[in-house]
């Protein structure tokens, strides 16, 4: 699996400064990549930057939530207001702060 993916000027996935690193809209259309790229960190801690997401619906909260559950130790990092917002309204807090 590559480490970073880009799909047209709307989303991609890299490692910044050692993070895995989210920027674009995170939707249906892109989710199914989210959990695959997010796979080649399994069992390491891992911090998720998404201070760059301009989208996020709940098919990509599905994946991170997918993810939380293979790998405890995942937690988001600079939430972008999008990504926020879903948090809130859906009370998933955890993934920021990395509680269960």
């Amino acid at each position: 699996m590559q480490q970073h993916l880009s799909i047209g000027d709307w989303f991609e996935l890299d490692i910044a400064d050692g993070r895995a690193t989210i920027r674009g809209e995170c939707d249906l259309a892109t989710a199914s990549r989210i959990q695959p790229w997010l796979a080649i960190f399994d069992g390491q801690p891992l911090d998720i930057d998404l201070s760059e997401v301009t989208f996020f619906d709940a098919a990509a909260l599905r994946a991170l939530l997918e993810m939380r559950q293979r790998n405890p130790r995942l937690r988001v990092i600079n939430p972008s207001r999008p990504v926020q917002h879903v948090f809130e309204i859906t009370d998933t807090h955890c993934l920021i702060d990395g509680t269960t």
